[in-house]
């Protein structure tokens, strides 16, 4: 559907109007006045002979057909009504007189020639002048006078441009008010922007229009309930990570507790056990190192369910040490298969710790998604300070099937619920030479944030 401006449209429209309706006028005042002139040439045409057979009776002797000194003074009176011109010639086709009643002058947008092209040479009257009946003195040809009906027609063109000047200017006049009542639009669209990048603190100003003034009212009243209930919700799902975070320490303190101290006395038995293996019966010592074997096994296991669990030294030494840490890790199970990188900027060790948390859960969970579903060779996390935020963005350069849906998996929801409780954004796109790309904004104190002043998931991270 194509936009149109209503301010633009209003004027173009009545502009336009106004135009055509003067042309529709001009060509009716054109075609009235060939009919016109068309009709007086003809009606008016054998009183002016008679006229002028009145004239030639009374200033030439009776049997005198000599029509020299015939000033046509008699077609004074109508000739005041009709624009016309007459000519008469006598008996031999001499030119006696010509005369042409009416003398305003053709104005240059509307020449004579155009009104003869008009009416047409045929807009004629030919007739004979006699002196008594059946006997011809001369000929008489009555033709328009265009010059001065072309500047009657103009004066009534003149008047139909001086109304549809008027139209124009009243136009303007309604479209001035129209404008000024119109202007909070842009202001209206300008806020509507604001709020569908995030900030829920927009309100409308209130305006003159009664109409933009409703429209106003009524959008108020859901960004303030779409404000307290988007509060309601990022203080739900911060309450829901912190539970989960605090699940996730207590199920690796009675993992580490129990599970461990478990696998360390079995680790102990089967130790003794092979010692008396060696010493009385030496067939049970394949038995004894196999479960010394798998119980280192399941320890190391159990050290990286913890590390999963619970970020070692995140608490004590900081996001930077454990970012590190993590990226080693990954380094190490890796084997060479894919290399992780990491820069970190400076002032990162700033955030609070909610923050810390998240961010080493989202990059803990973008490195295990390149290398399980990715197959990545290279991932690259880079963290840095801009601003009042901190944006994180981890490359990877494995595989991105074209019509996944990057939404649907648990981690990635896991990622989005922490962004949303922060009050960030998350967007996930391909990269144009391969792999994909996780891009997170994040305020620097995001657990101190009003949620007047905070850019949703809702908003902002929708495009993922």
């Amino acid at each position: 559907m194509k936009r149109v401006d209503l301010k633009r449209s209003l004027l173009l429209r009545i502009t336009i109007f106004a135009f055509a309706l003067m042309l529709c006028a001009v060509a009716v005042t054109l075609n009235e006045a060939r009919n016109r002139i068309r009709a007086d040439i003809q009606r008016t045409g054998s009183t002016i002979a008679q006229l002028i057979e009145a004239e030639v009776a009374t200033s030439t002797p009776a049997f005198n057909r000599d029509l020299r000194g015939l000033e046509l003074t008699s077609l004074a009176g109508i000739g005041g009504l009709i624009h016309f011109c007459a000519s008469v010639e006598d008996l031999y086709v001499r030119p006696v007189v010509a005369r042409c009643f009416g003398d305003a002058q053709a104005p240059l947008l509307l020449p004579a020639s155009f009104m003869q092209w008009l009416v047409g040479r045929d807009a004629t009257y030919v007739g004979r002048i006699g002196k008594y009946p059946g006997i011809k003195v001369g000929e008489l040809v009555i033709t328009p006078n265009f010059g001065s009906e072309a500047a009657m027609v103009w004066a009534d063109i003149r008047n139909l441009l001086f109304i549809t000047g008027g139209v124009l200017l009243l136009n303007v006049l309604v479209y001035l008010p129209v404008r000024r009542a119109l202007r909070p639009t842009d202001d209206i669209l300008q806020r509507l922007g604001r709020m569908q990048a995030g900030d829920l603190a927009v309100r409308l100003p209130p305006v003159e229009l009664i109409e933009l003034q409703r429209i106003g009212d009524v959008f108020n009243h859901l960004a303030d309930r779409l404000e307290h209930t988007i509060g309601e919700q990022r203080q739900l799902a911060s309450r829901l990570l912190d539970v989960r975070e605090e699940e996730r320490r207590h199920l690796a303190r009675e993992l580490h507790d129990e599970l461990g101290q478990c696998l360390t006395s079995i680790q102990a038995e089967a130790a003794y056990a092979r010692e008396l293996a060696d010493d009385q019966l030496p067939a049970l010592r394949p038995c004894a190192e196999a479960i010394a074997r798998i119980t280192a096994h399941m320890m190391e296991v159990l050290q990286l369910i913890l590390r999963e669990l619970r970020p070692i030294g995140l608490e004590e030494f900081g996001l930077v040490a454990s970012l590190e840490e993590l990226v080693a890790a990954r380094n190490r199970s890796s084997h060479g298969r894919c290399v992780h990188t990491l820069d970190i900027g400076p002032g990162v060790g700033a955030a609070s710790d909610n923050l810390n948390v998240s961010i080493y859960r989202i990059v803990q969970e973008s490195l295990t998604n390149a290398v399980k579903h990715g197959d990545a060779d290279h991932v690259d996390v880079s963290l840095r300070v801009d601003g009042a935020d901190l944006q994180l963005r981890i490359d990877d350069d494995g595989r991105s099937d074209p019509d996944a849906d990057f939404s649907g998996g648990l981690g990635v929801l896991g990622m989005h619920e922490r962004v949303r409780a922060l009050g960030g954004s998350l967007t996930l796109t391909r990269r144009p030479e391969r792999g994909l790309r996780v891009d997170v904004r994040l305020p620097m104190h995001a657990a101190g944030v009003s949620r007047r002043t905070v850019a949703t998931a809702g908003f902002a991270g929708s495009a993922a």
